[in-house]
């Protein structure tokens, strides 16, 4: 039964709010796939998805931790290098990294940042390899334009 006493929280997502009488204790955990049309061809895709980040450890560890699971999840997974990525309000290093997959190599830039309290956004951009200069450049940047929204007291209700 709803507790009638505390307000109901709102998500929101591109298409509108929704009003929700969850406990607190729900996480987000939505993740958002953009792809460019391929025309029946496999091509670039940025998704973004959500996870706390474990006690303990900061940004940079989890993004170490992540490394080393991929070596030993992915097949032929090698680290590339990294590149910058700069956003308003923090830097970030991102990986670049190569795979195969079961429709052949893949290209992958991964970048992580904190986005409240102890959850992560993670950017993870795709396209088979090898990633040309400009579509790399255009993910990069894609990934260097989020913007956090500022919080305010509307999103965080009075308990």
């Amino acid at each position: 039964m709803p507790d009638d006493t505390k307000p109901a929280a709102t998500y929101r997502m591109n298409e509108g709010d929704l009003t929700l009488d969850v406990p607190a204790t729900w996480r987000d955990e939505t993740l958002h796939v953009l792809r460019l049309p391929g025309d029946g061809q496999a091509t670039a895709s940025l998704v973004v998805t959500r996870e706390p980040l474990p006690l303990g450890m900061e940004v940079s560890d989890y993004v170490a931790a992540e490394l080393a699971r991929l070596r030993t999840t992915l097949p032929d997974f090698v680290h590339v290098g990294s590149a910058t990525v700069a956003w308003p309000d923090v830097t970030a290093e991102a990986m670049l990294t190569r795979w195969r997959s079961s429709e052949g190599p893949v290209d992958q830039i991964t970048a992580c940042r904190r986005a409240d309290g102890r959850n992560l956004l993670i950017f993870t951009a795709t396209h088979p390899a090898p990633m040309p200069g400009a579509a790399y450049e255009a993910l990069l940047s894609a990934i260097g334009s989020f913007v956090p929204r500022a919080i305010t007291d509307d999103d965080h209700p009075a308990s």
